[in-house]
């Protein structure tokens, strides 16, 4: 490849990636589809294994609770490029999975990995997934802060299902909110639960912290 096109390539590639991971003229809040798309598509933590993923040890404690619970049936809102569907696949726990995502490149990727399960390209708040498919427990990780109205899905819970999400305590260029504490994340969403546990998980070596919550939905 001649070494202009290739500098070309590379710069288009910087700005991609300067612009999933909030560069200066990036602006925080709820982002389309396409940033998604760009994200799974570009990004290479999003095409490694789920080993491999910082955010492994979460998924790990994750699929941890729905064994623990004897959970069957799974909606995964926010299933992403389906790192945390294989690794749930893996674990042989559940008998049905179900996971949407508002972008098409993660829910494809998402179905090519995991072809055993069933996933679904749509956004959540013009969906019906919620009240039509058939599950015991609700997964939601890396949603609810990327969004304005999260509230309104939670509310769309029938009650009596068991819900495990995660929230985290550090901004992001696609983050609405974020987390100072535990008390900051009851005082948002302990109405919703009977039950609520929530538990600070460290992500990474910098110290970011994903908060894990779960609960039964109240009626």
């Amino acid at each position: 490849m001649r070494p202009a096109v290739v500098r070309r390539a590379r710069r288009l590639a910087g700005r991609v990636l300067r612009r999933l991971q909030g560069g200066p003229a990036a602006a925080h809040g709820e982002k389309p589809q396409s940033f998604y798309d760009d994200a799974f598509e570009h990004v290479e933590s999003y095409h490694v294994h789920y080993t491999r993923s910082e955010y492994y040890a979460v998924w790990t404690v994750v699929i941890d609770r729905i064994r623990r619970a004897g959970s069957k049936r799974v909606l995964d809102i926010g299933c992403g490029p389906g790192q945390f569907a294989h690794a749930l696949f893996d674990a042989r726990l559940v008998e049905a999975y179900h996971g949407v995502d508002l972008s098409r490149v993660g829910v494809e990727r998402a179905q090519r990995t995991v072809p055993a399960f069933t996933f679904e390209h749509c956004d959540i708040f013009a969906s019906r997934a919620i009240e039509t498919q058939r599950y015991d427990t609700l997964v939601t990780t890396e949603f609810l802060e990327h969004v304005e109205r999260e509230l309104d899905v939670l509310e769309r819970i029938p009650a009596g299902t068991r819900v495990i999400a995660t929230v985290p305590n550090f901004p992001y260029v696609s983050h609405v909110r974020h987390f100072d504490d535990v008390d900051a994340v009851r005082a948002r969403y302990g109405r919703f639960f009977e039950g609520l546990t929530v538990d600070p998980i460290r992500k990474t070596e910098r110290g970011n912290i994903l908060f894990l919550m779960e609960g039964v939905r109240a009626g």
